[in-house]
């Protein structure tokens, strides 16, 4: 009893810890299995975290990798930009220092040349002076009375009827004819000579005059002709050659003595046969000259010295002429003889890199420029058949006028605006832009002030763009007459490249100085005004000038000429006289408005008024890709900023609209003097196109810019070539583009 009593408890406790254990072991079991799982979820936590932390060392390694190679990367890349920069000094200093060696010796030949000017003139006028004493003496008789026997002898030759000479025949049956000589003609001689006269003219009267200082010789005057044989004559145009620097060394003979002696050696009495009038009216650059019937629309004339004159009015009476240069000298009376030759300019490869005015003379200061060709500065434009399409592009190096008013080798583009615009400063980057494009430039200043042309040319020099410009220059204290040919200088001298195989890109700055010039001639020629004074040919003088801008076809030469003529307008006026003339005769105008510029917008350029009218057809493909929809935005964009100052309630499309045409607008200013490359520009702008920009402040878009195109400089130079080949982006290059773009944007 005692023994179940003990054992009582202890089985009651086993069966009740049984129960409990039937009762609740499905709670062990899970509780158990929740063990279990939360046993292996740390484990599963634990491998990824394994797994996680191996592949962090992974990545981590493998940004080292990177960050190593971008860093090797970058050295390499900063390493050749610095050798790329030394080089670039080092060709810098090179350039510069031959700059500083040429222009040495420029000047060294222009010192020399002057000098050779003023020794030449002075040592030949001594001796003329004293071969005109010995001559005289009577010891040099029989030589005196030899060459009249030779005059006479050979007049015959020379003598020809002018129309003058038949209309005198016509009217009066009989011709005068003067005979001047230093001694009494012997007669035999007076009747030989009207012998030779009477079988060239039929009936003639001969009046005899002896006049001591011809020294020797015999001149005859047949109304407006001279066939002058005379010994004085001969001393005179020798001292004539010397005035017109006729006389200088070369470099098979360098001795001045030595050139002067072989010129006097030269020197002999031949019959001179010529026509001259006399001086009947001056004034303000203009003279009326009587006689010379027989001259000719446009030739040149010779005054005293070294002024040259052009025959711009033929009247019944007399003739009017313009004085191409200084006139104080000039009186009524003198003496003005015919050169026979129409208006001309020399032309050739020594034109380049050159200042000349509008007569083609040198006024840099870099010594005569030793050419032997010369062209009319009228000629024909080039008709339909010589004509090619144009097709090829001239790039100006500045974004808003390649994207929206694309200019081809060939054609007439106006530039237009009023006075500080920016106009000059546009024509100036277009030049800058052709370098190592092998396009030749010419640079047209007509009226203004030579401190302004200087600082273009150093503009130009400093750049390196004087080596394939040539600048004329008609400075604003000239006379009208030089203002009025300047341009038609710059046109044939560009014409002597067109016509040999070469592209040409003349500046006309600006042609409404040349009109007002011309107006003044012609009002002081006694021609009746017109509109606004301006005689009735003003438009005949603007295109028969721009008309000889061309790109030939390939049996012409192959040759271009791009016209790019400025005009200034008056508070933006370009519905008057002179600027619709222009504009009617170009291929298109860039408008540039004084309100876009005074707020910022430079270059200044209206999108609205300023149009191509050859387009597309000269316009790279990578550019007509990108800049399709670029004129309408920017159209569009104007015209909603100017209603949206009224009103802040925008829908959000017109705030699209207007934050877009913002950036746009910011992307397409450019700083003067910095052409941007045509590949550069497609890289932008379609950037801009793609909505990259949209997120970007408006001050922001600059930056971006730069670092896009930095970005594409390092990692995508294929661009350039893929651009300049003329064909469209293939996909993968724009693809390619994008990605550049939003790597720029991430990283901005």
């Amino acid at each position: 009893m005692e023994f179940l009593r003990a054992i009582g408890p202890v089985f009651n406790f086993l069966l009740l810890a049984l129960a409990l254990v039937f009762f609740t072991r499905k709670q062990i079991r899970k509780l158990f299995q929740e063990r279990r799982d939360r046993i292996a979820d740390a484990l599963g936590r634990a491998a990824d975290a394994q797994d996680q932390a191996r592949h962090t060392a992974e990545d981590i390694a493998e940004a080292q990798q990177a960050a190593d190679a971008e860093a090797h990367a970058q050295l390499a890349e900063a390493k050749a930009q610095a050798e790329a920069n030394t080089a670039a000094a080092d060709a810098e200093t090179a350039r510069e220092a031959e700059a500083v060696r040429r222009g040495v010796a420029q000047t060294e030949a222009q010192l020399r040349s002057d000098m050779e000017d003023r020794v030449s003139d002075a040592a030949i006028g001594r001796i003329t002076a004293a071969t005109a004493g010995v001559l005289a003496q009577d010891a040099f008789a029989p030589a005196r009375a030899a060459l009249v026997d030779e005059f006479v002898a050979n007049i015959g030759a020379y003598l020809t009827t002018q129309p003058s000479d038949a209309l005198a025949l016509a009217e009066t049956g009989t011709l005068t004819v003067e005979v001047e000589a230093a001694e009494p003609l012997p007669a035999a001689a007076l009747d030989a000579l009207k012998g030779t006269l009477t079988r060239a003219y039929g009936h003639v009267t001969c009046m005899t005059t002896v006049r001591p200082e011809l020294i020797g010789g015999v001149c005859l005057r047949i109304g407006d002709t001279h066939y002058d044989g005379t010994l004085r004559h001969a001393l005179d145009l020798l001292e004539q050659d010397a005035a017109n620097s006729a006389l200088h060394t070369t470099d098979e003979n360098p001795d001045l003595a030595a050139c002067i002696r072989d010129r006097l050696a030269d020197t002999h009495v031949a019959i001179d046969v010529f026509q001259t009038g006399i001086v009947t009216s001056l004034s303000d650059g203009i003279c009326r000259v009587r006689g010379m019937a027989d001259v000719m629309a446009g030739e040149l004339l010779a005054f005293d010295g070294t002024l040259r004159g052009m025959v711009m009015d033929l009247g019944r009476e007399d003739i009017g002429v313009v004085l191409l240069g200084p006139y104080g000298h000039l009186q009524e009376g003198d003496r003005v003889r015919r050169t026979g030759q129409i208006m001309s300019v020399p032309v050739g490869e020594e034109m380049i890199g050159r200042v000349v005015d509008a007569l083609g003379r040198p006024i840099d200061g870099h010594g005569p420029i030793r050419t032997t060709e010369r062209r009319a500065i009228e000629s024909p434009a080039p008709g339909v058949i010589a004509r090619k399409g144009v097709s090829v592009p001239l790039q100006t190096g500045i974004k808003a006028i390649d994207a929206l008013v694309p200019i081809g080798r060939g054609q007439r583009e106006l530039i237009i605006g009023d006075r500080q615009t920016g106009k000059t400063a546009i024509a100036i980057d277009a030049i800058l832009n052709q370098k190592d494009t092998g396009v030749l430039c010419i640079y047209v200043a007509i009226g203004q002030k030579e401190s302004t042309v200087a600082g273009v040319v150093q503009k130009l020099r400093d750049r390196g763009a004087m080596a394939y410009t040539t600048v004329v220059c008609a400075h604003a204290s000239e006379t009208a007459p030089m203002l009025y040919i300047a341009p038609y200088a710059g046109a044939a001298i560009g014409e002597y490249f067109m016509y040999r195989g070469r592209d040409v890109l003349i500046v006309y700055d600006d042609l409404s100085k040349q009109a007002v010039a011309y107006r003044e001639i012609s009002l002081l020629l006694q021609r009746p005004p017109g509109r606004e004074a301006y005689p009735g040919d003003v438009f005949y003088l603007h295109s028969r000038l721009l008309e000889r801008a061309a790109r030939l076809s390939e049996a012409a030469g192959g040759g271009s000429m791009t016209a790019l003529p400025i005009i200034e307008t008056q508070a933006g006026d370009i519905s008057a006289y002179i600027p619709t003339n222009v504009i009617s005769i170009t291929d298109g105008q860039i408008f540039l408005e004084t309100d876009l510029f005074h707020a910022g917008v430079r270059p200044a350029i209206n999108v609205g008024l300023s149009v191509s009218r050859v387009g597309g057809a000269a316009q790279l493909g990578a550019m007509k890709q990108v800049a399709g929809r670029l004129r309408m935005d920017l159209a569009q964009y104007r015209e909603l900023a100017s209603f949206a100052q009224f009103g802040s309630d925008l829908d959000k499309a017109t705030r699209d609209t207007l934050a877009r045409g913002s950036r746009m607008t910011e992307l397409l200013k450019q700083p003067q003097y910095a052409p941007m490359d045509a590949a550069d520009q497609v890289a932008v702008l379609f950037a801009a196109g793609e909505g990259y920009t949209d997120s970007i402040a408006v001050e922001d878009v600059p930056h971006y810019a730069d670092a896009l195109l930095a970005r594409i400089h390092r990692t995508y130079p294929e661009l350039h070539a893929l651009v300049h080949s003329g064909k469209k982006l293939p996909p993968e290059a724009l693809e390619r583009l994008r990605t550049l773009a939003d790597e720029t944007l991430k990283n901005l």
